[in-house]
């Protein structure tokens, strides 16, 4: 955890990471009502566990591969759990232990394989925004030309930092809220759609910025002030996916429907209506 902590502290991409422990404890507490110390059995699964723990540890440093250090974390968490209350206290405590995952920095080459796609794609999708908004655009490889001037979507600004921070954001609400699994699974996939549409909003303001001011106004917000916006944004996104899924998705009523005697509207069968209530 020392370790983990330095690289929050030091590496600007992984910030929101001292957030992450405290959302798993809140987590933890806003399921207190499954939490039952009288039913609770500690189970030997648990050594089980703590050993795959202890081996990644082991292989982590005879092999000098730092990525298995921090990730030993989640494995013993889950033997700890498993050995003082059982699997009642797993199913209480997994998705706090889940959570924990993404307090993890993501390994270079991860990183680099994912940041190509992602800068590839900011640019296409920003150059063609521009194009349709009537300002000249053209893309080669990762750079947009613009009539006076280029904009590079370089590495930093592919978007991956944002889709980490976002990936943990729609994790935490599919965790948080009340809805059925298939809802909670599209709510933790919509963070790559979401992610990269704020990124590709940064850019497309850059561009116009580019084109209508001057550009160190646009250099500024495109490395400075548009950081800032893009998390609002891509909050306001989450808001607006699921005001839609609750228009969207409605509850059926329990039982089959029937056509009632007058009228002939439907209604499901086991329930009254104020009419037969009254007679």
């Amino acid at each position: 955890m020392g370790s983990l902590a330095h690289r929050w502290w030091n590496e600007s991409d992984y910030q929101y990471c001292f957030l992450v422990p405290i959302f798993a404890a809140w987590l933890l507490w806003a399921r207190r009502d499954m939490f039952d110390y009288g039913t609770m059995r500690g189970s030997w699964w648990g050594l089980a566990f703590l050993a795959v723990g202890a081996f990644l540890r082991w292989v982590s440093a005879y092999f000098f591969y730092m990525l298995l250090d921090p990730l030993s974390i989640v494995p013993c968490l889950v033997g700890v759990v498993l050995w003082v209350g059982g699997w009642r206290a797993l199913r209480w405590a997994w998705p706090s232990i889940v959570f924990l995952l993404f307090m993890i920095p993501l390994p270079g080459f991860l990183a680099g394989q994912m940041s190509l796609p992602l800068q590839r794609i900011g640019t296409i999708a920003g150059t063609f925004a521009l194009q349709t908004l009537g300002i000249a655009a053209a893309d080669r490889g990762n750079v947009i030309m613009l009539t006076n001037n280029e904009l590079g979507v370089v590495e930093a600004c592919s978007g991956l930092r944002m889709l980490m921070l976002f990936a943990a954001v729609c994790t935490a609400t599919a965790f948080a809220c009340r809805r059925k699994w298939w809802e909670k699974a599209v709510i933790v996939v919509s963070s790559v759609p979401i992610a990269i549409a704020a990124n590709v909003g940064r850019i497309i303001v850059t561009g116009i910025l580019y084109e209508t001011t001057t550009a160190e106004l646009a250099e500024t917000v495109f490395h400075d002030l548009a950081g800032f916006f893009m998390m609002p944004t891509a909050i306001l996104l989450l808001w607006a996916e699921l005001a839609l899924m609750d228009k969207l998705i409605i509850e059926s009523p329990k039982g089959p429907l029937t056509i009632g005697a007058a009228g002939g509207g439907l209604r499901a069968v086991g329930t009254t209506t104020p009419s037969t209530r009254r007679r």
